[in-house]
């Protein structure tokens, strides 16, 4: 019997991509799994997911708040929602195992999965679990970390360090590929500033406030990816401060992200779990700027990736102009420190996560 493998994750970038790196390494180990990936009901989702190729299902699903609020009463209901609508495609489906990757829509889906007795494999991204994973960790066969050190916050459950599943785009794009698709000079020092699919807003106006410092080094270039909501606003303000290309390349949003990754020398950006798997994967050093909020997971990635050598740590309220060029030529003059924080994200990132994964599933 070929293996039939539902993938559960949407809703947010970080939930999506490890699902599609996963996705993408069963078709390629198994001509004859089936695979299901199921998503959120949203424009984004569908987009993504109409580009890989994937065999995709959507269900209702939505966030639930952090502390008391009038918007759990809807997030309950989508969520029964999604459990009804999760029973019906894991009925029809009849998959040997289900993957998930966390979140709003994982989490109807593997409730969905527990109710019907389908074995479940479960990935945590962050250093530190978040609400949803721990729930779900608890009736999974294994739990696979992007972070040995989530270990410690799961006693009891059965858990394998694979690292962050990374799309095959990202791993496959090359330094002169991002060059051509960019339009980057071959001889000046690149740098990547991404705050999300959604953007930064403290990010993009500390380099907004850093610019003029930064663009009076002549042998740098900045590829600054701005979130599609600040794009307009960041690019008006770009221009009236002189920030042109080619030394300043100002983008809403990429889609061949790997390509970017794969042509930066340093990376500066949120510390989201997909994000740090993505840039250690090619062995690039970071600078994270962890967002504040949710719990403060992304705060426990940095540390780790701080503590590993790999990364800069700016909190976000000390971001300012002054700090973030101070940082950034810090790390470009500086090519020794540079090369051992490349170093270090090489020995921290896993490639072969999705792989690994896959296997693990196959293997159900």
């Amino acid at each position: 019997m070929s293996a039939r493998v539902v993938l559960a994750g949407g809703g947010t970038a970080g939930h999506l991509f490890p699902a599609i790196a996963v996705g993408e390494q069963l078709t390629e180990a198994d001509a004859d799994v089936e695979i299901l990936l199921v998503a959120a009901s949203s424009d984004r989702d569908n987009t993504i997911l109409a580009q890989t190729g994937l065999p995709a299902a959507f269900i209702s699903a939505r966030p639930f708040p952090y502390g008391l609020s009038w918007q759990i009463v809807s997030s309950v209901v989508n969520l029964l929602r999604g459990l009804i609508q999760a029973l019906g495609l894991l009925r029809r489906f009849r998959p040997t195992v289900v993957f998930g990757t966390g979140g709003y829509v994982a989490a109807p889906v593997m409730m969905a999965a527990r109710l019907l007795r389908i074995p479940c494999i479960v990935h945590i991204g962050d250093a530190y679990p978040d609400r949803t994973g721990r729930l779900l960790s608890r009736s999974a066969q294994l739990v696979t970390l992007a972070f040995a050190a989530t270990a410690e916050y799961l006693p009891g459950r059965r858990t394998q360090r694979t690292g962050a599943p990374v799309r095959k785009q990202i791993l496959s794009a090359s330094h002169v590929q991002g060059q051509d698709l960019l339009g980057l000079q071959p001889d000046r020092f690149t740098i990547l500033v991404a705050g999300g699919s959604q953007g930064a807003r403290s990010i993009n106006q500390a380099l907004l406030a850093a610019l003029p410092r930064l663009l009076a080094e002549r042998d740098l270039q900045i590829v600054h990816l701005t979130g599609k909501r600040n794009y307009e606003a960041v690019k008006m303000q770009a221009e009236a401060l002189g920030a042109t290309q080619p030394t300043y390349h100002c983008l809403a949003y990429l889609e061949q992200m790997g390509a970017a990754l794969a042509a930066t020398d340093l990376i500066i950006s949120r510390a989201g779990s997909s994000s740090i798997g993505e840039a250690t994967a090619l062995g690039k050093p970071l600078v994270l700027v962890p967002y504040p909020y949710a719990a403060g997971h992304q705060k426990y990635n940095a540390a780790e990736l701080e503590k590993a050598g790999a990364a800069v740590v700016i909190e976000d309220e000390e971001l300012c102009a002054s700090k973030f060029a101070e940082v950034v030529l810090g790390l470009r003059r500086d090519e020794q420190w540079r090369t051992k924080m490349a170093e270090a994200s090489a020995a921290w990132g896993q490639p072969g996560a999705a792989r690994h994964i896959a296997q693990f599933l196959l293997g159900m």
